[in-house]
């Protein structure tokens, strides 16, 4: 999910980070995006990801209802593509959808295809029980995950979370003894992690994973997975290590500066984030729930820390981030 502003609103966005006296040298760390990302922000060369943009709102005090934001859902842009790639087509090489064009077509596709007499089968996998592995891995695909009709994906950060990437492709090899790919987006600093498989998008629908837009399918905990405490565990932490941060709050009073540690996952399906608030209160932590955000917060410290004692992250990134800030966070219950 991405958002987009108003020239004006993006003006008033950036301006209210600003006035915090925080410089892009403080917030970029924060945000885990280089100074030129956050310069095509800025300027509106690119749409901004919601959880970085709940970030930013919360940084600059405003209130998100004020900005007007336009939430785009993930690949929206690919329809539009999709269109103009078919006109060129059409273009050079002439009208395709006709009943000779059509016939043409399907007389190639069976000779390519058709070997020996037989066509080729579908690409077999394992059928994993249910377990904490798979568990997480749902966590992690509702986080940065995608279903279409034969493909399975995993998109993310191609600097900050390339050793997550690489887990969720081991994890995925391991659980259904496929061998996924991971593909590196020119001039974008995303990674891929793809498998081409329509009967793991079958087994993993049938799991609790739409197919399709996450959002507009009304995303949500697996029932399987809210009947068992240690599955519970294992997909929250496969959703924070995708959709998740642990960061420093900063405050500025007069001229002290005042930072506590963090904790946060941000996500605009309503019934995945009701499901993590009751997951985390049965686990015994004190979540706070900002709605006009769509995020969820940890922020007493003892809470933090328990969280990484006890179910902890398979994403290097979060690990050190935690171990980095902790050493600097004055103690408070």
């Amino acid at each position: 999910m991405r958002v987009k502003l108003s020239g004006n609103n993006l003006q008033k966005l950036f301006e209210g980070v600003s006035e915090k006296n925080l410089t892009k040298k403080n917030v970029v760390p924060e945000l885990n995006v280089s100074t030129r990302t956050f310069n095509d922000w800025e300027r509106g060369k690119t749409t901004i990801p919601a959880d970085s943009f709940s970030k930013l709102v919360s940084i600059s005090g405003l209130r998100e209802e004020n900005l007007s934001p336009q939430f785009l859902a993930d690949f929206w842009h690919i329809k539009d593509a999709a269109r103009k790639g078919g006109y060129e087509r059409m273009r050079l090489y002439g009208n395709l959808g006709t009943l000779e064009g059509r016939k043409k077509g399907g007389l190639v596709s069976i000779k390519k295809h058709k070997k020996g007499g037989n066509f080729k089968t579908l690409k077999s996998i394992t059928i994993p029980r249910n377990s904490e592995k798979l568990a997480e891995l749902l966590g992690i695909l509702m986080g940065d995950g995608h279903l279409s009709e034969y493909q399975v994906s995993v998109t993310t950060n191609s600097k900050t979370d390339r050793e997550h990437a690489s887990f969720s492709c081991e994890l995925i090899k391991e659980l259904f003894n496929v061998s996924p790919t991971i593909k590196k987006k020119k001039n974008e600093n995303t990674v891929n992690v793809v498998v081409s498989s329509k009967n793991l998008v079958k087994f993993l629908h049938s799991r609790g994973m739409p197919i399709g837009n996450k959002i507009q399918n009304q995303l949500s905990m697996p029932k399987w997975i809210t009947k068992n405490n240690s599955y519970q565990r294992a997909f929250m932490r496969g959703l924070f290590d995708t959709d998740g941060s642990v960061y420093l709050d900063i405050h500025k009073r007069g001229r002290k500066t005042y930072k506590y540690l963090g904790w946060t996952v941000t996500s605009y399906a309503d019934k995945l984030m009701a499901g993590l608030i009751e997951v985390l209160k049965k686990s015994g932590f004190s979540p706070t729930h900002r709605i006009s955000q769509k995020s969820a917060y940890i922020r007493k410290q003892k809470d933090i820390l328990r969280y990484f004692q006890e179910i902890g992250t398979s994403n290097p990134k979060h690990y050190k981030r935690y171990k980095k800030f902790i050493g600097g966070v004055p103690k408070r219950s």
